[in-house]
């Protein structure tokens, strides 16, 4: 396992990965082409985030991105390849990613999916409250990790 920064040749097998794995916890495919472009990273991603992917072998199996503002990080992505869900390599990949980019003491978001809820948790994550989502009717859960 291997875990290095993303490169913009890397972009079309991420925006693969973060599709995979939303259709891992099965959801209606009319719901997965509504939230393509959130699921997707462009280009201009590269410069305004850190990316990190993991790697078995010489595949890249999942990816991480970090964002930053004046008051706080957020974890804008994070995910594995369906096949490699539940082996420890989204541990290895987040605690990485918050090593090579969480550089001050700044709390960290994320808006998790629903199933990545006790994933966050056990890193320390808290709920603080549940953000409307598409479609309507949906929530998500708004974490945070204090770190100050």
């Amino acid at each position: 396992m291997k875990i290095r920064r993303a490169q913009t040749d890397d972009l079309p097998i991420l925006n693969d990965i973060s599709i995979s794995s939303k259709r891992y916890w099965g959801y209606p495919e009319a719901w997965i082409e509504i939230w393509k472009d959130d699921l997707s990273l462009s280009p201009e991603d590269f410069e305004s985030m850190g990316i990190a992917v993991i790697c078995k072998s010489s595949q890249i199996i999942g990816f991480c991105a970090v964002s930053e503002t004046k008051s706080q990080y957020e974890i804008e992505h994070l995910w594995i390849l369906p096949e490699f869900i539940g082996k420890g390599f989204g541990r290895e990949l987040l605690k990485t990613s918050i090593e090579m980019f969480v550089a001050d003491q700044k709390d960290i978001l994320v808006t998790a999916d629903p199933h990545a809820e006790a994933f966050y948790y056990k890193f320390g994550f808290r709920t603080i409250k549940s953000v409307e989502s598409t479609p309507p009717g949906r929530f998500l859960p708004l974490m945070i990790k204090k770190l100050k």
